[in-house]
């Protein structure tokens, strides 16, 4: 059986990025459907040996991340000639460099591709968060980026309906042009929990977990501001924040200096035992002020944690009314809502609830959904399943990202 050729486009193979994790995730659950190439543009490989055991091939284009910017042209030039030795039936793009690399390659070489929008399209909230986006390089690259995806045959998808909507906004896109596949989550629940102290941890109790990288939109300050409220109701309780490390980390330090909550707070950096530890706590605090799809989020309802959040769009979307929710940036709320979640006496019912909602979204299901997109932008498979998504339709972007 001759299976159609897909080429993957991505910025990096970072073990960090949940974005490149659930690629890699997606690139595994669609080795029996299709033949596929990974192309990386940037360093950072840690997953690439995952991607070459299971049978796919990588290609490194050689380029630096820190100099995306100006690289960008000479990348597409180089894409193009992968392309030309492969010729793949489509091309599918991940994060903002792979889109428009990807799009502008393809574009030369008559190819359709299917562009992700993985994060926010809000662009007053992308600056407010990360004020690189609002320079001049910043501009420039979005503007290069709509003029991408106007270029050849190119369809997106978005992980979740409000990166779909926002995108749309942003880059001028049709919805018709959009279908939303939520990304997937497999996770196993370590049998039996490791206890605190097998984690490395203080025995005390209650145990607040937040994994995420330590950047602005993360918000982890906010986090630490509501943990020393939270410490004053439950002088036990102990926070872990698990995650890369980022610009955002001096001010996460800050917040934990000036309430003096050193004893009590851990910034532990990535963790490869991060769903044991997750699985361990008592409520898993996530403070995002902007996402595309809240993969953790999901993670930790599968691992069976109470989630306490912000009500941004994704988490709204991504949760289905089995987290606990505060308005966005809320501090004195989500500190109520860590404390009251603590201490709720009906966790195995939520646990239960949370569970069945997570398995929704399996990577096998997904990757159907995936594959059936891509199949249909090339004209030879099932149109996609718009509404048999393994959860409600949601959407989420950030710039061709």
């Amino acid at each position: 059986m001759t299976h159609r050729r897909v080429v993957h486009v991505v910025d990096s193979l970072a073990a960090t990025g949940g974005a490149e994790l659930r690629l890699v995730e997606e690139v595994e659950a669609l080795g029996g459907r299709f033949e596929q190439r990974v192309v990386r543009l940037y360093g950072r490989d840690e997953l690439q040996s995952r991607v070459e055991a299971a049978g796919v091939p990588v290609a490194a284009l050689g380029f630096a991340g820190a100099h995306a910017g100006r690289t960008w042209p000479v990348a597409a030039y180089r894409l193009r000639a992968v392309l030309a030795d492969w010729p793949p039936d489509i091309v599918h793009t991940t994060l903002f460099s792979g889109n428009l690399v990807g799009q502008l390659a393809a574009a030369s070489r008559r190819v359709p591709v299917v562009s992700s929008f993985n994060r926010t399209g809000d662009i007053e909230l992308q600056r407010a968060l990360q004020p690189g986006v609002a320079g001049w390089k910043g501009r420039t690259m979005q503007a290069v980026a709509r003029h991408a995806a106007r270029l050849g045959n190119v369809h997106f998808r978005a992980v979740s309906a409000h990166a779909r909507d926002s995108n749309c906004r942003l880059f001028d896109v049709p919805t018709e042009r959009v279908t939303v596949v939520p990304r997937g989550v497999d996770v196993v629940v370590p049998e039996p929990v490791p206890t605190l102290v097998q984690l490395g941890l203080p025995d005390t109790r209650p145990l607040f977990v937040n994994a995420a990288r330590i950047v602005p939109e993360k918000a982890q300050h906010l986090l630490v501001d509501a943990f020393a409220v939270v410490r004053a109701a439950i002088p036990t309780a102990q926070l872990v924040i698990a995650g890369a490390a980022g610009s955002a980390e001096p001010a996460v330090r800050e917040a934990i200096a000036a309430h003096g909550l050193e004893a009590s707070v851990r910034m532990l950096g990535w963790r490869a035992d991060i769903h044991g530890l997750v699985a361990a706590a008592d409520v898993f605090a996530f403070s995002s002020l902007s996402e595309g799809s809240p993969s953790a989020v999901l993670e930790a309802l599968a691992l069976g944690t109470p989630v306490v959040a912000f009500a941004i769009a994704p988490v709204v979307e991504v949760t289905g009314g089995h987290a606990v929710l505060v308005p966005p940036g809320s501090v004195r709320e989500l500190a109520t809502a860590m404390v009251a979640t603590a201490r709720s006496t009906d966790r195995a019912r939520d646990v239960a609830a949370g569970r069945a909602w997570a398995s929704r979204f399996t990577v096998a299901a997904v990757a159907e959904q995936l594959g059936d997109l891509l199949e249909s932008r090339i004209g030879t498979g099932r149109p996609p399943r718009r509404e048999s998504a393994p959860g409600p339709a949601t959407g989420s972007a950030s710039g061709p990202s």
